[in-house]
Order: C-alpha cells, then structure tokens, then sequence
C-alpha cells in the first residue's frame, strides 16, 4: 500500500460520513499538553478515545459514540494549532508517555515516532517520519535534549516506516528479518514512493534495514528492554515492539483511531491474518499489563483505548467479509474512503459490494 499524498485532506461533510468524524478525530492537544510548562511531566494517553458501542446488524455495520467527548484540559491552542497547520518544529517536539519513553506526531498524515531513552541520554528511534524537515526537527529537538540515538527500528517495510537522516546518527536500524529482505526488494519503488511524498531525504539511509531473525524477542541494546512481537498482517515483515518494563505496544500500522485496517492483499488470506495479528498483540498486550498503545499513525491511548479499537478494527473485517454497508467515522477521511473501496472491490472477487 503506497501512501500517495501529500498531506492528509481536510475532513469533508460531503463524505457519507463527515458528520461524525468529530469521534474519531486525534487530539493533537493531548500530545503537547503542557509540554513548556512541565516537561518531564507524563502525559496520560486516552484522552482521545471515548467508549463505542458495536452494533452489527443484518448487513449494516455502525460504530456509536456512548458518551459525549469532553475536551483535553490545559492543551495549548497555540502548538496545537501550529502542529496542525504542518509546522514542523511543533509537530516533531517530544512528549513523554510513559518512564522512558517519548512520543512526537508528525504533521503529515498523524505519523507516530517513538524514543525510548536509557538512563545515560542513549535512545533508541522508531518509525522516524515523514518529510525531511520532520525528521530535521525530531533529530534537533532529541539533541537539544542531550540524547544520542544509538540504534532505530522500523515496525514495517513501508517507505514511510523506513525513513532515517544522518542527523540521527549511522547506527543499526533493525527490523524483522521479512521486513529487512522486504525493504531491500523492494527498495527502488520505497525510494520513489518517498520522493513523490516526501522528496529530500538522503537515499543512502533510506530502507536501509538490519534484520533480527524474527521471534528473536529483544533488541540488542543496552537501554529499556524492547521486544520485537512479529505478527502476519498489513505487510510482510510487519512487528510491534513491547516496551515491558514501561508498559507500552508500539504497534506499527495497527489500532489507528484514523484509519481502518489495511490488509495485505497479496496475502493468501488477508482478512484471517489480520485477526490473528490483533489476537496475538491483544494477548501480548494483556499479558504484560500494556497501559500505552502508540499506533503508527493517530493518537496515543491507554488500555481501554486499545479494546475499543481492537473491538472497531474487528467489527470492520467482520462487516467486510459480509459485503454490510459500514458507518464508520475513520471512512470520512478521502484517502481512507479510497483504501476502504480497494478492499470493498477485494472482498466482492473483483466486484464492488456495501
């Protein structure tokens, strides 16, 4: 799947389901809230998120708000405004959720990199992204801090997932091993994917991958453990990464509050892998007490956040497997409409169906 914009839409009444998508909508507030004032403070994710009522029935599938949304207290308007009008420098600045770990979101297309941070400043970077004076801006604002990136990871071979600059150092930047064979394939249409989207970057650090054997678990560094959790959805290779001792699922293109599920088409069973793959991190993530979920793209959340989303993303492959018209707010989005019809005309054997 080639992400073929520029920059994210504005979100339009004329899609069928614009109206809603107030629900759904990541909160930039609840990423920089408080960020000058106090900033080692943490912030708790799930602010964005609300309760959801699944209701399929017949061959309609709706996703119900329960509860009015409330606002994000102390959010400041002003980066927030600025994060969200693609200033870089706002977009990219650092905000802690969880001992150890920081997250930034990318003004372009909600894009979600992690920082785990040992104790002696040494970081570890995931899924750094997207345009030039993005990644510029998370390589200064991890400096002005006086960390030095001693390693990266990439959760999946997709270009916007394997982007680095040599402000970040030229450390290892593991991956799974499916991953890393994947991106070096495949690595003349990442290159031009990325310069159509996000032209600039330095070609000899881009989809450069080192490969851990996959099921290998931890990474080889000296900072907070990280394991690797491979799982058989969205694209070859793909992988969360657990974060233990902090109770945080980095989970790649997986639980996003912005898009649906998008499936590995080319899978011999794209729908039943994508179940497995949210069956396996929900266990994970059950099993080690995961109180933070960082998507690839959208917003941060907590754990009930991740069981609402985990219950929207199965309550979307169940209706698309049915060929039921769908209500769902993520859809209001034109890009993910267009996704969403691709895998519409996939499910009916060639044929459009919902």
């Amino acid at each position: 799947m080639a992400r073929r914009r520029k920059e994210r839409p504005p979100f339009s009444g004329g899609i069928a389901f614009g109206e809603l998508i107030a629900i759904f909508q990541p909160g930039v507030e609840h990423l920089v809230e408080e960020r000058e004032r106090k900033r080692t403070d943490l912030v708790v994710p799930g602010d964005a998120d609300d309760d959801w009522e699944i209701d399929l029935d017949g061959r309609v599938a709706t996703l119900a708000r329960s509860q009015p949304e409330s606002a994000t207290p102390n959010a400041d308007a002003g980066d927030a405004e600025s994060a969200a009008s693609g200033d870089p420098v706002a977009a990219m600045r650092l905000t802690q959720v969880a001992p150890g770990v920081w997250t930034a979101t990318a003004a372009t297309w909600a894009t979600l990199t992690t920082v785990v941070v040992a104790d002696d400043g040494a970081c570890l970077v995931v899924d750094p992204g997207i345009t030039v004076q993005e990644v510029g801006a998370l390589a200064a604002e991890i400096g002005s801090r006086g960390w030095r990136p001693v390693a990266g990871f990439s959760t999946h071979p997709h270009w916007d997932h394997v982007l680095w600059a040599p402000a970040l150092g030229d450390v290892p930047r593991w991956a799974t091993a499916a991953a890393a064979r994947t991106a070096g394939e495949s690595r003349s249409q990442i290159l031009a994917e990325a310069d159509a989207d996000a032209p600039g970057h330095d070609h000899r650090f881009t989809a450069v991958l080192t490969p851990r054997p996959d099921g290998a678990g931890e990474l080889p560094w000296d900072g907070p453990r990280a394991v690797v959790v491979p799982y058989r959805a969205h694209c070859p290779g793909s992988a969360a990464l657990l974060l233990p001792g902090a109770g945080v699922l980095i989970a790649g293109d997986m639980f996003s509050d912005t898009e649906v599920p998008f499936l590995d088409l080319d899978a011999p069973d794209p729908v039943g892998d994508h179940h497995t793959a949210l069956n396996r991190l929900q266990s994970v993530a059950d099993r080690h007490g995961v109180g933070v979920l960082v998507p690839g793209h959208g917003s941060v959340t907590d754990a009930a956040g991740l069981r609402r989303r985990l219950a929207a993303d199965r309550a979307y492959l169940n209706a698309l497997v049915a060929g039921a018209s769908m209500t769902d707010p993520r859809l209001a989005d034109p890009w993910v409409a267009g996704e969403h019809e691709r895998q519409v005309i996939w499910a009916g054997g060639g044929r459009r169906i919902g």
